[in-house]
């Protein structure tokens, strides 16, 4: 009979601990869950990139670890070694892609990378900054470092030099503030002098900041009382676009696979030679694919029927409470047997 009783206490002492094991604490306690329904006709969703991504360099928006969470990073070459030969010697394009990037969400993907990693984010709230500008082929990648013999005169960016501190800024920090501008130019920039518009330093970051002053896309976002902490379908964010600019966008998210969460990362928005703005139809951005959808069409890695997190704030790491049983716990267990058992 004592046998069974200790038994018995012993079971009920290991449920009873197994319960107090703390669990992971996630990002985000409670997303809502009200969100846009609609049935998707689409042949392939998109891939849910992970936040954490040090796959291959291969890609139109890489930025050489600069920016590491770039969804060239997911890239596979269907086209193969051919089409690799065509984007080095063929310095052709078709379209521009303006990108704008969400700076918590980069600065989210840094801190998870690399906990020590500097990450300045701009002092005014909901403030977009510039990402790039990416001579692009329709349905290919690139061009890029279209002339790897041009020289970067840094000196001729010094009469708009504050405005890209503020709009094109290296989130690094300044240190390397020369260095992105630099940087730029040369893969981009390089390809971009195929038009007289953008033929040289000035021209090229000039179009930049006009651009970002002519589509905020806070404001944009705003239209639609879609603001910073909330969560969207990529349907809903596109809409809002759309209602807006009356052009496609191309959408990106990082997913974080810690937390099961989507996070809203950059949008793209394109133009023609003639610097008009045009939709993203047709340019292949990346793990990105085209899903029509009732009432539109989007291109975008995010998945179609998850919430999209805005982040107002760079999110808390993950913390976990260790399970400790000290020794003197033992010790009281062992007392309490002993007592039971009598």
């Amino acid at each position: 009979m004592q046998s069974q009783q200790v038994g018995l206490v012993i079971v009920f002492l290991c449920c009873c601990l197994v319960a107090t094991k703390s669990t992971p604490l996630s990002v985000h306690d409670d997303i809502s869950d009200s969100y846009e329904s609609a049935s998707v006709s689409v042949e392939k969703q998109p891939q849910r990139k992970p936040l954490l991504d040090n796959d291959s360099d291969d890609g139109v928006d890489d930025d050489d670890s600069l920016y590491p969470f770039d969804d060239s990073r997911l890239v596979d070459d269907p086209m193969g070694a051919m089409e690799r030969h065509q984007r080095v010697h063929d310095h052709n394009w078709d379209v521009l892609i303006f990108t704008q990037q969400w700076p918590v969400t980069t600065c989210y993907h840094w801190r998870e990378d690399n906990p020590s990693q500097e990450c300045t984010l701009p002092q005014k709230k909901e403030f977009w900054t510039i990402h790039g500008i990416w001579p692009t082929k329709l349905g290919s990648l690139g061009p890029s470092f279209c002339n790897n013999s041009a020289e970067f005169d840094v000196d001729k960016l010094d009469g708009i030099s504050n405005r890209l501190e503020t709009y094109w800024p290296d989130l690094k920090g300044a240190t390397s503030q020369e260095w992105l501008w630099k940087h730029e130019w040369q893969k981009h920039g390089t390809c971009a002098m195929l038009i007289e518009e953008l033929d040289d330093e000035l021209k090229y970051f000039a179009q930049g900041l006009s651009w970002r002053e002519q589509y905020i896309m806070s404001r944009i976002l705003d239209a639609s009382d879609i603001h910073p902490d909330s969560n969207n379908t990529v349907t809903v964010i596109n809409n809002a676009i759309v209602k807006v600019l009356g052009k496609n966008p191309s959408i990106h998210c990082l997913f974080d696979t810690k937390h099961e969460i989507s996070y809203l990362s950059e949008i793209r928005i394109c133009f023609n030679k003639s610097l008009e703005l045009i939709d993203c139809d047709g340019v292949k951005l990346g793990d990105a694919v085209s899903i029509k959808y009732p009432g539109g069409n989007v291109t975008t890695n995010c998945h179609i029927s998850s919430l999209v997190h805005y982040p107002s704030l760079v999110p808390t790491p993950q913390r976990k409470r260790e399970w400790k049983f000290p020794l003197v716990n033992v010790y009281k267990l062992l007392q309490f047997l002993m007592w039971f058992t009598l």
